[in-house]
């Protein structure tokens, strides 16, 4: 590509600069010479290329020519590298049209530390946060091979996209998953495989203790033991020589009765001890099994399922617009998303499921409870898929290498090595999570229906002990009269015999 810059009426020239900034046909790996006269400045050309990433071109200035000759004098030739500020001259008199290469050195081959400022979200196993603050991730991996190793850079990665870029520079130099759509030089590397947005929804564990405790028996047996009430005091009164104390006393409360009985009384007390006892070991199971499985809520597992369930999704912040095809009906509107996180913070996801990326869903799974104690799952499917794409900045001079090792790097094999392994590293530790709580039998929670049963017999022995003693302080109360009336009638009777 031939390139003219006539620097006596100025310069850089308003049409070059024109079809470098709009062309849509070029690309950085084209090769230029610039025809400039003796008058440029090669500070201001090689500064103008700099700028619109253009590193392969090669500057012929030229003189005009004698007057006796035809042909225009050319000077020495020159061209240079922004990443060390070398300056690659060539006679233009020792031309060798066989090695025109020498002209286009690899400026790429070594960047002298160049600092690569990156920004992307996080998004594993792509770029994910370690100990120590520090970024690492397949993304990562890739950067530190080509721009680390092979160009000797460095690489810095930002996380907010706040970031003000170094001095000199108007962009980030690569952005992941953040493009923003330009009119030329897209510059966009997208990723082979697609990522997307997964569904949280809370995950309940709760027991419904008091519930089954206050009302362990249906309407059924409860009309067997009021019967049973009710003919244990009437066999009491109706024959008191058979029944002399209270048969429910004797059966729950072991009161005192004489050893030989009658034999209609051993067969009642035996048959209302069986039942009592059959009640109470119905009751026992009742509970171990409230203690043992889990009654959990509703759990969709699909967004289908979720779709037909009662959950609602609250996503603040988010214009839930672009969502309303994927989950009709189920979103709540960004205003009352806002406000009720702006009024319960975190704990607004106990209620209700929000979506995110699918890596910070599964790693929000993995932690089981979270600082706020409770705990979320993912729904299978995803919501929405969508491209991975690396967007580098307008005039990169990185985009065709950065494209090209990028493929060679995926047809080698080594990028789904790396990104399975990964993958299959996250599994492995969910599923060793899953199975230390499966091994759990008992959760402390579990022992609320305990500590009720306890509580309530606490109070029951204390209502039952305080009965007692008020019993027993009327008894007292009236005995010491009695006693002394029999002493006085036993006195005179004697006194009488005597005499």
């Amino acid at each position: 590509m031939y390139v003219t810059f006539d620097c006596n009426f100025q310069f850089p020239s308003t049409l070059a600069t024109h079809r470098l900034d709009t062309h849509e046909c070029y690309r950085k790996s084209a090769k230029f010479i610039v025809i400039v006269d003796t008058a440029c400045n090669r500070t201001e050309l090689t500064s103008f290329f700099h700028r619109h990433g253009v590193l392969n071109y090669v500057a012929i200035p030229l003189e005009p020519p004698e007057p006796n000759s035809a042909r225009p004098i050319v000077q020495e030739l020159y061209t240079a590298n922004p990443f060390t500020n070398e300056w690659h001259l060539f006679d233009g008199r020792d031309h060798n049209r066989s090695s025109t290469a020498r002209y286009y050195p690899n400026k790429l081959a070594n960047i002298h530390g160049y600092e690569l400022l990156a920004f992307g979200l996080y998004e594993f196993p792509y770029i994910f946060e370690v100990t120590g603050n520090h970024t690492a991730g397949l993304l990562m991996e890739l950067l530190h091979n080509l721009i680390v190793r092979k160009l000797n850079g460095t690489v810095r990665m930002v996380r907010s996209e706040r970031t003000p870029p170094l001095p000199g520079r108007t962009e980030f130099d690569l952005t992941f998953a953040y493009t923003s759509f330009r009119a030329h030089y897209m510059h966009d590397v997208s990723l082979k495989e697609r990522g997307g947005y997964c569904v949280l929804c809370p995950f309940h564990t709760e027991r419904d203790f008091l519930r089954h405790l206050l009302k362990p028996f249906s309407f059924g047996i409860w009309a067997v033991l009021g019967a049973l009430l009710v003919g244990c005091r009437l066999l009491g009164h109706l024959f008191p020589a058979l029944f002399e104390r209270n048969l429910l006393e004797q059966i729950f409360f072991t009161a005192g009765a004489s050893h030989r009985q009658p034999f209609p009384t051993r067969i009642v007390s035996f048959s209302a001890a069986v039942l009592i006892f059959f009640l109470s070991e119905a009751y026992n199971a009742k509970i171990v099994s409230l203690m043992s499985d889990s009654k959990y809520f509703d759990r969709p597992e699909s967004v289908r399922e979720l779709i037909e369930s009662d959950f609602k999704v609250a996503i603040p912040g988010v214009r839930v617009s672009l969502l309303a095809e994927s989950l009709p009906g189920k979103l709540v509107s960004r205003q009352r998303a806002d406000a009720l996180y702006r009024e319960r913070g975190p704990l607004l996801f106990n209620e209700y499921c929000t979506m995110t990326y699918c890596y910070l869903a599964y790693l929000q799974t993995t932690i089981g409870r979270n600082i706020h104690g409770f705990q979320q799952y993912v729904l299978r499917d995803m919501v929405s898929e969508q491209l991975r794409t690396l967007q580098l900045a307008t005039h990169s001079p990185f985009y065709d290498t950065l494209a090209e090792y990028y493929e060679r790097y995926f047809q080698s094999g080594i990028w789904m090595y790396r990104l399975n392994y990964m993958n299959r590293k996250l599994v492995r530790e969910m599923r060793s999570l899953g199975s230390r709580l499966e091994e759990v039998v008992f959760h402390f929670e579990d022992l609320a229906c305990v500590w009720v049963l306890i509580v309530v017999g606490w109070v029951l022995s204390t209502v039952g002990f305080v009965a007692e003693l008020l019993w027993v302080w009327l008894e007292h109360r009236n005995k010491p009269l009695t006693t002394t009336t029999t002493t006085s009638t036993t006195l005179v009777t004697a006194t009488r015999q005597r005499f």
